[in-house]
């Protein structure tokens, strides 16, 4: 091999070992952007004790309205968008639109909640109250389980991820469970994961991860009598930065619109 061959191959092997190290620090930076954001920006979430059974609690009325209750994390609190609707809000101008019914929404919905503190939350007594009226459950919860600040995308390690999404299919079968023991009628979305991370790096392993937690969600979700997942990937695939908030994390209002819009064309009367 000549003199010239040998320095191109030391150029190309030096420039590999430079991508390989830009990638590392990529990555680490995204994790730590991330975890600042979800530490800093997002609210704590609350912390309840489960109720007792004695404990006092307001009862529902049943007035004929058509009652919706909201469950989860930071998509249901609408976090991202400006008008503070989220896809709840958007959700509620369409049904309105189709019906004159009284329509009650009671949102539950905590920033940086995981299924584990959900199903806790599910043993007040007042909440176990608004399941039992509802018309409607929605619920968004996995990508706090999944994301957890950006951790998992620091590493992408898929014994850790399976690890993850085992505990997490084991609350959402509980959830659901509860639910349905509470409410044998009321139909119950469950909506889906999108990918906000799509344009960057590793898009095929992270859009692999999303897509893969979703079918075994949806499913569990299909154990459930009148039970489905409502998918978000697609939503947001072609035009991921279109409908990002500035953390590039959670929607936007378009984005918010989008997941509303499809969460009402389900609801019937």
């Amino acid at each position: 091999m000549g003199e010239g061959s040998e320095m191109k191959e030391r150029s190309i092997q030096w420039l590999m070992a430079v991508s390989a190290v830009s990638f590392l620090v990529w990555m680490g930076g995204l994790a730590w952007t991330l975890q600042h954001y979800f530490s800093d920006a997002a609210p704590a979430p609350i912390e309840r004790a489960p109720a007792a059974q004695d404990e006092p609690y307001t009862p529902v009325v049943e007035d004929g309205s058509f009652r919706v209750l909201a469950l989860g994390d930071s998509l249901t609190r609408g976090t991202g968008d400006p008008e503070g609707k989220g896809y709840i809000g958007y959700m509620l101008d369409r049904l309105k639109e189709k019906s004159e019914q009284e329509i009650v929404v009671e949102n539950y919905g905590v920033n940086g909640q995981t299924s584990g503190q959900l199903a806790s939350l599910l043993r007040e007594r007042e909440l176990q109250a608004q399941v039992k009226a509802a018309d409607v459950i929605v619920i968004s919860i996995g990508g706090n389980d999944l994301f957890r600040g950006g951790e998992t995308l620091g590493h992408l390690d898929p014994v850790k991820i399976q690890e993850i999404e085992s505990a997490y299919l084991r609350e959402l079968d509980g959830i659901l469970k509860q639910l349905r023991e509470e409410n044998a009628a009321a139909r119950i979305f469950l909506i889906g994961l999108y990918n906000p991370f799509i344009e960057l790096q590793e898009t095929e392993i992270t859009s692999r991860i999303v897509r893969d937690w979703n079918y075994k969600a949806a499913e569990v979700a299909s154990r459930y009598p009148q039970t489905v997942l409502v998918p978000t990937f697609d939503l947001f695939q072609l035009k991921v930065q279109d409908y990002l908030a500035r953390d590039l994390f959670h929607p936007n209002a378009d984005g918010y619109r989008l997941i509303g819009e499809r969460v009402a064309s389900l609801i019937t009367w």
